[in-house]
């Protein structure tokens, strides 16, 4: 009998549990250790902040969800890894602190945003790294909308996540423009970088670009932050860019929590560093992936931050652990970038593929987003799950008031 313990209830680590729950000998226990309640698709953290994410078909409850899979889920938070006796310490909701034995540790908390140690970020920023960071924007939000007047919006960050969130809530402003108790959104796009989407093609980005001045987002590139105060924020070159609220989505690194826990090798960003095969370098019964992780490939390379690396590493560990389990070698992991595709409003989405040769937008790609979502849905509840939520969703859609 084995205890496979997965701490994180991401993409990653509620995929890994789920296809581990239904794979493993039923004298095999696999434990889900996340302090929340329910599950949300990190990728979709910016229509929670902005107040346009469908919590009842979108969400789903780890308790409820481990029950039917084969896993269980244990409310609680990682604070400590002792390899010498197998356990790990946790903090549970109440404060309580326990102790959990395992015999295989697989670590997939996924990153946070990196503010660069810039002055005030993380006392007058709001982060979208957890689902409880994202309900506290969208409270803060739904207050800022409700206050009328014109209101000024700053987000640090132009990948993905600072896009989509700048989108998403321009339409929710346009939404609402007819009600004259609405505030109307100003929003800034602070990039340090000299386009959007820096890490995607040059063509991604000006497409992403000219649909973000459509929405009339004020995009600011070439621009550092040097400091951060409740009302605003100054520029490295001394502009002062006046907010109401302020969001901070400007690169990620694990938490500093996670560096060298229990003793294990970690990078300059906290990730854990791991052979091909997911171990990590210090201990053969512990592994990691997703965002916290160092991934290498053959060819020298790092597995990039991307939702689909996560849900491929996940399904690769499942199958790699579950033939370990019964005497086989490891298998290393292998990863073919699938292209990128990036959300920018409900209505229109841009991607790449063929090696971002071939770039596609519009309402269309936005389908396709969506698809990426049901996917992840399949692999943590099956097929036949996934259909009946695409129904509902349907359905809800047609019939619900205007």
């Amino acid at each position: 009998m084995s205890r496979i313990v997965i701490v994180g209830g991401g993409a990653a680590g509620l995929e890994i549990a789920s296809l581990l729950g239904r794979s493993v000998n039923s004298q095999d226990e696999v434990i889900l250790v996340e302090g929340e309640t329910h599950h949300y698709w990190k990728p979709r953290f910016h229509e929670i902040a902005a107040g346009t994410f469908d919590s009842d078909l979108d969400s789903l409850c780890y308790f409820s969800h481990g029950a039917k899979n084969g896993y269980m889920h244990y409310q609680a938070w990682m604070t400590d890894i002792n390899r010498a006796t197998k356990t790990l310490a946790v903090r549970k909701p109440n404060g309580e602190m326990d102790t959990l034995a395992y015999d295989y540790l697989i670590i997939a908390i996924g990153a946070i945003s990196n503010d660069f140690a810039t002055h005030g970020a993380k006392e007058h920023c709001l982060f979208l790294d957890t689902p409880e960071q994202a309900r506290d924007s969208w409270h803060q939000i739904s207050s800022l909308l409700r206050s009328g007047q014109s209101r000024t919006i700053n987000i640090v960050g132009a990948g993905a996540t600072g896009l989509e969130l700048a989108a998403e809530l321009a339409k929710v402003s346009e939404e609402l423009s007819h009600n004259p108790y609405a505030a109307r959104l100003n929003i800034n796009l602070i990039e340090a970088a000299d386009r959007v989407l820096p890490n995607g093609p040059a063509k991604m980005s000006e497409q992403a670009l000219l649909r973000l001045e459509k929405y009339q987002v004020n995009v600011l590139l070439n621009t550092r932050i040097a400091s951060v105060e409740a009302d605003r924020m100054t520029t490295s070159d001394g502009q002062v860019l006046n907010a109401d609220v302020q969001f901070w989505a400007a690169g990620i690194k694990a938490p500093d929590w996670l560096r060298e826990i229990g003793g294990l090798q970690s990078n300059s960003l906290n990730q854990l560093v791991v052979e091909q095969t997911l171990v990590t370098t210090f201990d053969s019964s512990i592994f990691a992936l997703g965002d916290c992780a160092a991934i290498p490939q053959a060819d020298g390379s790092q597995v990039p931050p991307k939702a689909q690396a996560a849900n491929r590493a996940a399904v690769h560990l499942a199958k790699s652990l579950v033939a370990h389990l019964k005497g086989k070698e490891l298998k290393p992991f292998v990863y073919n970038d699938g292209g990128m595709v990036v959300a920018i409003g409900h209505n229109f989405a841009i991607s790449t593929m063929m090696n971002d040769r071939l770039i596609l937008k519009g309402r269309l790609v936005r389908r396709l987003y969506d698809t990426i979502f049901r996917l992840h849905q399949k692999t943590v509840s099956g097929y036949l799950a996934m259909s009946r939520l695409i129904i509902f969703k349907r359905l809800k859609c047609l019939f619900k008031p205007a």
